[in-house]
């Protein structure tokens, strides 16, 4: 007997109902009560979607103003896309992200194994597409140019004319590094506003490359997946450098915010493990020259501080020497540097759980638990690790969609006699005081537990589910610095029978997610 399947829409955070997609019916969604959208800015139409159950695929096209996004990559308008099973659609580029799911699930193969999940996670650390990519070994010469589109566009590489694996890599940076902009602008007006940034750039890069070096550009365009980048034209741009330059190139391009953009190690790992024919790098004689080097103000007579420090950072990552383009082309002196105030590399796992240490973390009797702490400081992970097992009732703003929801489900936790979790985000004394009060009215103790994560490390956590979680929504820095001004320190004076801080201590079945978590991953 045939399959019956069905095509749903399923928002990550669980906010409404799946959106269900009948076979070959055109569908439109935008801002309406089944997406629980109100956003002025997405249109009530903003999308319309074909779902053919037989072929496993989805037809969408953009029919709003407002630019839609599908895997991280914007979507040209009335232009038609083909999405299939765990495919993300942002409704608009970024936000409101559903995923596509046919139920049942697909096989992966005619065995209808499912792809092993850890597999599928250390190949994305390591910078390898999950599909077979004829183009994907390169010979160990290049006798022609080509380009290559990796993992559905999130990597171009484009490896020059006789290119040739080596040991030693010569790898940079692009944009004020190999080139600046003709105008003087900090930004370049078009494809064709370059220059190459110093005079002895070309005959350093051959010099290198006549010792045995390989010539690598790593460069991070995120214009490109947002769409204010037009791709074969800056494609046309990168050829016409590396003709200028005179020498062999492999240049990779990253062109969203995934594990590919620098300092990330997904470009530097594609390279290595799947672009160098098989050829062993040796890292301690590669380098690494960039200008986001964390330079402040005045490192040079007039100089702005760097825009970032993602290149020092890669490099720091990857254990590369590193350079910025005025040490390593006019051979002046290394400046000043700042480097961000966390380092996940000497992160303290021997803390204790939690502050004080003589206190029992799971009450003897019935309790209401208020956790507090920013969007990525290990709520959840600390609630589901710890309290729900336990048999704490889990509630959660994110999850349940209201906080009107919320307050129902913690009632009627409360009347069945369990002990809850309030796994909300409660910055201050108002958003706080609801829960002890529902405490107080069923009388049971109310604590608060407070994770002691810092925002910078809150960044750093965000960061790391982004790559490595296909279902977590971005977290902008705006927001975890709203929670941050919102911020009242609890105080038993608020109702609370105790308040107990939280240590984040992470935990890692995968080494290379360990490996990935102790690397920098914020540009600054």
């Amino acid at each position: 007997m045939a399959t019956i399947r069905r095509c749903i829409l399923r928002c990550i955070n669980n906010s409404h109902e799946p959106i269900v997609l009948p076979h070959m019916e055109e569908v439109f969604i935008g801002r309406a009560p089944n997406t629980k959208i109100t956003d002025k800015k997405c249109s009530r139409n903003q999308v319309s979607l074909c779902a053919d159950i037989s072929a496993l695929e989805v037809r969408i096209k953009q029919v709003g103003p407002n630019t839609t996004g599908v895997n991280g990559f914007a979507l040209k308008k009335s232009g038609t896309q083909v999405l299939r099973h765990g495919d993300k659609l942002e409704i608009l580029l970024g936000q409101y992200i559903h995923i596509v799911e046919f139920e049942p699930p697909p096989s992966v193969d005619g065995n209808k194994r499912k792809l092993d999940e850890t597999s599928i996670l250390n190949k994305k650390l390591c910078g390898e597409s999950l599909e077979k990519d004829s183009g994907l070994a390169t010979p160990k010469t290049s006798s022609d140019s080509k380009w290559e589109t990796i993992d559905n566009g999130k990597l171009l590489i484009y490896t020059s004319k006789h290119v040739v694996a080596q040991s030693k890599i010569a790898a940079y940076d692009l944009d004020g590094t190999i080139i600046v902009t003709q105008s003087g602008h900090v930004f370049p007006k078009d494809c064709n506003d370059w220059k190459i940034a110093f005079s002895e750039v070309p005959g350093k890069l051959k010099q290198l490359h006549n010792d045995g070096y390989k010539i690598v550009f790593l460069t991070n365009q995120a214009g490109i997946g947002r769409g204010s980048l037009n791709l074969e034209d800056f494609k046309a741009k990168v050829v016409r450098i590396v003709n200028k330059l005179g020498v062999p190139v492999q240049t990779f391009i990253s062109t969203g915010k995934g594990i590919y953009r620098k300092p990330a190690p997904g470009m530097w790992n594609a390279l290595v493990r799947k672009k160098n024919c098989d050829v062993p790098v040796d890292v301690s004689k590669s380098f690494y020259c960039g200008d986001a080097a964390g330079r402040e103000a005045n490192w040079a007579p007039k100089k702005k501080k760097d825009f970032s420090s993602s290149d020092r950072l890669m490099a720091l990552n990857l254990g590369l020497k590193f350079y910025t383009p005025e040490e390593h082309f006019l051979q002046q002196r290394p400046a000043t540097f700042k480097l961000p105030d966390f380092n996940p590399s000497i992160l303290q796992t021997d803390l204790p759980l939690y502050e004080p240490c003589d206190i029992k973390l799971i009450s003897d009797t019935k309790e209401v638990v208020v956790l507090v702490g920013s969007p990525g400081s290990g709520k959840s992970f600390f609630a589901s690790t710890y309290l729900v097992p336990e048999g704490y009732h889990h509630v959660n703003r994110d999850t349940l969609g209201s906080l009107q929801k919320c307050m129902s489900t913690l009632e009627s936790a409360l009347a069945a006699g369990k002990s809850v979790i309030i796994d909300n985000t409660n910055p201050d004394k108002e958003s706080r005081q609801k829960f002890i009060s529902a405490a107080r009215k069923h009388g049971v103790m109310c604590r608060c537990f407070v994770l002691k994560t810092s925002i910078e490390h809150a960044k750093h956590n965000n960061k790391f589910r982004e790559y490595t979680d296909d279902n977590h929504e971005p977290i902008s820095d705006m927001i975890i610095n709203m929670y941050k001004k919102k911020y009242v320190e609890p105080n038993q004076d608020e109702g609370f029978d105790d308040i107990v801080k939280i240590n984040f201590i992470p935990k890692f079945n995968v080494p290379e997610l360990e490996k990935l978590y102790k690397m920098y991953l914020l540009e600054k």
